[in-house]
């Protein structure tokens, strides 16, 4: 529900459609149509995806071309470098999470510890397609410079692929991209507070007195502690 100014946003965007809210759920679904809305959605992702979802983009297509007598070409998917497209920047805005970790010398630990890390998981298997996602994982994981492995969760015995970016070279890598490609999700919030972590780390001054004010300060403002928003890089949304 916190991302409620988004889904508006792409509403307006679009032009077609409408949202539901879903408090129960914490959600606010944004359904595209009618035939017009899906046509320029088609016109806006073919040739842009990189993940199993192109499947159900075909199937879209396969629909639209048998029912309306379109002649819709269906392009394959997106292999072009992920430091040249903000395609990246919406599957971190869906998939990823920012953190600054701070383990204290009081909590058991032997010394502090403070880094910064950008964490990504997705199913290994798309459960709709059936296809898998090692590949563009594979291939996110090393524009990031960092290793992808699996971990499977306890409770629904489901099987992920997960990568932790947290090393000096993964963290450059990061700011340089999001300079070029921005967020829309509130996770943009959350990755401006990080980055001033990452500064601070830069510059060696996180383990400062007055630094690990700072990270602490940063912390209880990101992800589910947070609760003031703006929306003011929406503007530039398009």
């Amino acid at each position: 529900m916190k991302n409620k100014p988004l889904a508006k946003k792409i509403l307006e965007l679009i032009g077609y459609g409408f949202i539901k809210y879903e408090p129960k759920r914490n959600a606010c679904i944004l359904t595209i149509s009618p035939l017009k809305g899906l046509l320029l959605l088609i016109e806006m992702f073919s040739g842009e995806l990189r993940t199993p979802k192109i499947m159900q983009l075909y199937k879209l297509i396969d629909w639209i071309n048998k029912n309306h007598k379109t002649k819709i070409i269906k392009l394959p998917l997106k292999d072009s470098g992920l430091e040249n497209d903000s395609w990246l920047a919406g599957f971190v805005d869906a998939e990823g999470s920012f953190f600054i970790q701070h383990t204290k010398v009081e909590n058991g630990a032997k010394k502090r510890k403070i880094s910064c890390r950008l964490k990504i998981e997705q199913r290994l298997i798309d459960p709709i397609t059936g296809f898998s996602y090692k590949d563009i994982l594979t291939k996110i994981s090393k524009f990031l410079n960092c290793n992808l492995k699996t971990r499977k969760q306890l409770s629904t015995n489901n099987e992920y692929f997960t990568m932790t970016a947290s090393n000096l070279n993964s963290l450059n890598i990061i700011i340089t991209y999001f300079k070029y490609y921005t967020l829309y999700s509130s996770k943009y919030l959350d990755y401006k507070d990080w980055e001033q972590a990452v500064d601070l780390i830069k510059i060696n001054k996180h383990y400062t007195e007055q630094g690990i004010k700072e990270i602490d300060l940063l912390k209880t403002k990101m992800n589910l502690k947070r609760i003031k928003y703006n929306w003011y890089h929406l503007n530039n949304f398009e």
